[in-house]
C-alpha cells in the first residue's frame, strides 16, 4: 500500500493523499518536482523539469510530467514507485524556482511551493529591510511588469507566478523614511526657538 505525506500540515493521515486545493496546479518547464521518500535517501531530492516537461527521477528515469493537473501526474508517479518498491513512504511537492528582489533581507532565488502567498514568499526572504514597503510589490517576467502593487495574500497560483519569474519589493517613500528624523529635527529646533525667545 503506498502512504503519501504532505508536509503541509501536522494532522496530515499517513494512509491517504491529502489534496490540499492542488488541483488547480499544472508543472511547467524550468519547475522542480521534489522527491522525498522515507528511508530511500539515494531517491530523495529536487529534480529539475526540463524545456520538453521532463523530469528524471532516480529509480524512475526521464518522466513527462507536464500538460496535466498536478493530482493526475503525482498520482502517475506514486503508481510507479508503489511498482517499484515496497510499502514505500512518499511526499511529491511542486516548486517554482523564483528569485526574491529588493528591499528584503535575503534577496536571491528560493524554491516554492505554487500556492504559498507573496507574503510567505517574502517570508522566505526574511522579510522587508527596514527601507522595504511591503504596498510596492511587483512581479516581473523577463524584464516586463506581470503585477504592479500586488497584494500580499495573493498567491503564486492566482497570479500565474511561473519559474523565472522575479518578485520585487519596493523602497519606501522619502517621507516615509525620513519622518521620524525630520519630525525630530522640528521639535528640537522648536524646543531651542522657546528657549532663545525666553
Amino acid at each position: 500500500m503506498l502512504c503519501l505525506l504532505f508536509a503541509f500540515g501536522a494532522g496530515a493521515h499517513p494512509l491517504r493523499a491529502q489534496g490540499n486545493g492542488r488541483g488547480g496546479i499544472v508543472v511547467l518547464p524550468g519547475d522542480l518536482i521534489s522527491v522525498q521518500i522515507v528511508g530511500e535517501k539515494d531517491l530523495t531530492g529536487q529534480f529539475l523539469v526540463d524545456d520538453r516537461g521532463v523530469a528524471v527521477l532516480p529509480l524512475l528515469g526521464a518522466r513527462a510530467v507536464t500538460g496535466a493537473p498536478w493530482p493526475q501526474v503525482r498520482d502517475s508517479l506514486l503508481a510507479a514507485y508503489a511498482r517499484e518498491l515496497r510499502l514505500p513512504s512518499v511526499q511529491l511537492v511542486p516548486l517554482r524556482r523564483v528569485t526574491v528582489l529588493g528591499h528584503v533581507n535575503l534577496a536571491g532565488m528560493h524554491m516554492l511551493d505554487p500556492h504559498v502567498t507573496l507574503a510567505g514568499a517574502i517570508g522566505v526572504a526574511q522579510g522587508a529591510s527596514p527601507d522595504g514597503d511591503l504596498r510596492r510589490i511587483r512581479v516581473v517576467r523577463d524584464g516586463a511588469t506581470l503585477v504592479d502593487g500586488a497584494a500580499l495574500e495573493a498567491s503564486f497560483a492566482s497570479l500565474g507566478i511561473r519559474s523565472g519569474d522575479q518578485i520585487f519589493v519596493g523602497r519606501r517613500g522619502w517621507w516615509d523614511r525620513n519622518s521620524g528624523t525630520v519630525v525630530g529635527a522640528l521639535i528640537s529646533a522648536v524646543a531651542l526657538l522657546v528657549t532663545v525667545t525666553r
